[in-house]
């Protein structure tokens, strides 16, 4: 009996760093599609901004090249999310940029271009 006694505070850490395994895990499962979101977010910013570098002021359908196809993908998970409407990501992405003050939305001979700020 006495033997059986000494292994139950081994037992019960188990269970306890067990449960905090699965809570951990379950956690970021109902996390992940969030994570995902805001890292193709940010990766379609960088796109965005290395593009009005390299080539100036920018039409929206100018900036969809940059970010069509592109994907984000954490690691050690097989989820991933793409842009498969860079029409509709540019929609969400664009002003969100201006209002953070990244980029100013500007008319140029009749039409709405981008600018980087500097």
């Amino acid at each position: 009996m006495e033997l059986i006694l000494h292994y139950i505070p081994y037992v019960l850490l188990f269970a306890l760093a067990t449960a905090l395994i699965y809570a951990w895990g379950l956690w970021r499962t109902m996390r992940q599609q969030q994570d995902l979101s805001n890292l193709l977010s940010a990766k379609g910013v960088a796109k965005i901004k290395k593009a009005l570098r390299k080539n100036g002021a920018m039409t929206r359908r100018d900036l969809e090249p940059a970010v069509k196809g592109l994907s984000a993908k954490q690691p050690f998970s097989r989820e991933q999310i793409a842009v498969t409407d860079p029409q509709q990501f540019l929609d969400s992405l664009l002003p969100y940029m201006v209002k953070q003050r990244i980029i100013t939305e500007e008319t140029q001979k009749g039409r709405k271009v981008y600018i980087l700020k500097k």
